[in-house]
């Protein structure tokens, strides 16, 4: 049965031999348009029918349970349940239906309590841990399995006596629900500001056309559709620093005081489960293992670039000084001077580059790269089964077998009480059943770019696109795995602080000259990035590497600083006192970003580093696509084989040597960002 996986990477063949590829139905077996009352019915119905599946697991006794009697019932069980909410405990971050979102929302708090009390269920980790010591695995995923199962146990409170497991599962469930009170204000989060029509002066007419005229001007929304293009354009100083104001206090303060009930939360649980701190106890399992270790790499890179942080603003202040603008150089000034800067000296326009990005090209041209590379076809379904109109639906097959593979979506644009942000959801994680078949995965891109102009397509900037790219490479992470259990699988596995570097490995075709010529074409002629503005364009990609790289190791400190300094934290106080020391600018007076920090509220905490630590893994691949071919499908099925299909049955410094053919080097890593070790 453990070998009966039918989706493994074959050899690419020629298109004259290559199999048809499998269509699939719309319909993915996932019931989107559940009504409040049916999502609180099915999910008790699912809670209830995993708790009596598992009950009669565990009535053999402990030394009669086998894998096949025990661990792998149990881990179907399991899955199940996962497979029988995932849509009811996903609907809070996607339905329009504020009834459904508020459903799902209690659906999704009642399946966590159950999962966490699972999770440090004292029989299944004695199964586990009995199993893993007498070696009874036979394949690589049955060890992963064990070893997993016994980690997750441990840091769970499994091993605990009665008391203290009791009160670490009280924990975690009450942070649990702290987590997702978190994320529901912030995406709910409606905050707005009124422009006069002098203030909207300097922003795109494409941008204006968007926005809710009132008797005073325009309504602004203050999120992340909006953010880039108004920072970045509005030409008045005192609009933009009320829109950063704004803006530095979504979520609100009930946004702070969540995120410090949480930290005091993850201390108590460390101790509990036997560690200093709740970054100790993050770490542990994780690449970095010891927050020293991460410590010494964010403090080298902020001690090398955050001299070129100083010089990229100077250049900026003195462009705003040369405009005739005399007040101090400010935090709000940042993205509209260096907008100015590529202008101007540059001769790179953010308008003039959206319309080389139109977002029906954009995604037809990233997909036709995906499939090229990893050697699979996609297939748009209509009208797509999906949570809300507007939402894209698509098949996954196997390019070379013809094999059907699973099932994606695209849901691209804001909507009120949406996920805020831009990820990769794995709806429903692709796994082995016990009949022999192979359960295909869904998944999708939640993303919030920026709306369309009325009756036009969306016009994209090249960061965008970027994300874009990034966001499809975890998609791809997230449904070409072949991994045979859900535990084991990429999503749910394999380590934090690797999860990134596929994602940020793929980010750098879009750096490439003739990558960008793939994926633009002018909204009117249809030609792609002229020659020149390309060139200008990628000498441009380090222009601000010493601001935004010593913002990103602002965030991870942190995220690591707050983790690590006990229960009681001043979230604020913290914020302030680490940005003045570790990037160019102070916090702005009488805001509170933390509030809408989502990662650290949203499965980042004490790891948000991994973004910085993942870079080394992610530069370090790309030398093999830089060598072989960034289109070379030779070098894609290499990738796919070796990184993306494996999941968690290696770790992950094991499936970067195999595909680099070598140890590790960071060489790459530091070249990227300009500096030496």
């Amino acid at each position: 049965m453990l070998t009966a996986l039918s989706l493994l990477w074959a050899p690419a063949v020629t298109a004259s031999a290559a199999a048809m590829p499998q269509s699939l139905p719309a319909d993915t077996g996932m019931a989107w348009s559940s009504t409040p009352a049916q999502i609180e019915q099915s999910c008790a119905a699912a809670i209830s029918q995993s708790k009596a599946a598992i009950a009669k697991l565990e009535i053999t006794p402990l030394e009669q349970r086998t894998l096949q009697n025990a661990l792998l019932p149990l881990e179907d069980a399991e899955s199940e349940l996962n497979d029988r909410t995932a849509v009811d405990a996903v609907l809070y971050q996607l339905a329009p239906d504020k009834a459904v979102r508020d459903a799902s929302a209690g659906c999704a708090q009642r399946v966590s309590d159950y999962e966490t009390t699972l999770a440090a269920d004292p029989q299944i980790y004695a199964t586990a841990l009995r199993l893993q010591d007498q070696r009874v695995a036979q394949t690589a995923a049955e060890r992963a399995l064990l070893r997993l199962y016994v980690v997750a146990g441990r840091r769970s409170g499994a091993d605990l006596d009665d008391a203290k497991r009791a009160q670490v599962t009280a924990l975690f469930q009450h942070l649990n629900d702290l987590e997702r009170r978190f994320g529901i204000n912030l995406s709910e989060d409606s905050t707005t500001i009124v422009v006069s029509k002098a203030e909207a002066a300097g922003l795109p007419a494409s941008f204006v056309a968007t926005l809710k005229v009132t008797p005073k001007g325009y309504a602004v929304p203050v999120n992340e559709s909006t953010v880039g293009r108004f920072m970045a354009n509005a030409r008045s100083s005192a609009v933009r620093e009320r829109f950063s104001s704004a803006y530095g206090k979504r979520g609100g303060l009930q946004n702070v005081r969540l995120l410090e009930q949480a930290v005091a939360l993850r201390d108590r649980l460390a101790h509990l489960l036997g560690f200093k701190t709740w970054a100790d106890y993050q770490l542990s399992n994780k690449m970095a293992r010891t927050p020293a270790n991460v410590d010494r790499l964010l403090s080298q890179v902020d001690v090398k670039l955050l001299p070129k942080a100083h010089r990229e603003v100077a250049v900026l202040a003195a462009l705003k000084r040369a405009q005739g603008e005399r007040a101090p150089f400010a935090s709000w000034d940042y993205a509209y001077y260096e907008n100015q800067l590529l202008k101007t000296k540059y001769a790179v326009d953010d308008q003039e580059i959206r319309r080389y990005f139109p977002i029906d090209h954009v995604i037809s041209s990233v997909l036709g790269i995906y499939q090229h590379l990893l050697g699979v076809t996609f297939t748009e379904i209509t009208p797509a089964q999906a949570w809300a109109p507007g939402v894209r639906e698509f098949s996954i097959a196997d390019s070379a077998s013809g094999g059907a593979i699973g099932w994606f979506y695209l849901d691209l644009f804001p909507r009120p009480g949406k996920y805020d942000h831009f990820a990769n959801f794995p709806l429903r994680i692709g796994r082995l059943l016990l009949d022999g078949t192979y359960q295909k995965p869904v998944a999708a891109i939640v993303g919030n770019w920026p709306e369309p102009q009325p009756g036009k397509q969306a016009l994209l900037s090249h960061d965008d696109v970027i994300t874009f790219f990034h966001e499809f490479g975890h998609l791809m992470h997230a449904t070409l795995c072949t991994a045979p259990y859900e535990t084991t699988n990429s999503m749910e596995g394999v380590e934090q602080d690797f999860i990134e570097a596929p994602s940020q490995m793929l980010e750098n075709w879009m750096w490439q000259p003739s990558i960008l010529k793939e994926v633009s074409s002018n909204v009117d002629t249809g030609k792609p990035l002229p020659d020149a503005l390309i060139a200008r364009m990628v000498a441009l990609k380090h222009l601000d590497d010493g601001v935004a790289w010593t913002t990103q190791v602002f965030y991870a400190t942190y995220d690591m600083t707050i983790h690590s300094a006990g229960p009681r934290v001043d979230a604020s106080k913290t914020w302030r006192l680490l940005k003045r020391r570790l990037t160019v600018f102070p916090s702005m007076p009488g805001t509170y970003p933390e509030a809408g920090f989502g990662h650290l509220m949203g499965g980042y905490d004490a790891g948000y580093y991994g973004y910085l630590w993942s870079k080394v893994y992610a530069q370090d691949m790309f030398t093999v696509f830089q060598r072989g071919g960034l289109e070379n499908p030779e070098i894609g099925a290499r990738y796919r084989e070796d990184i993306l299909e494996p999941g968690a049955i290696y770790p992950a410094q094991e499936l970067v040597e195999k595909f680099l053919g070598r140890p590790l080097s960071y060489d790459a890593f530091y070249r990227d960002l300009g500096i030496t070790p």
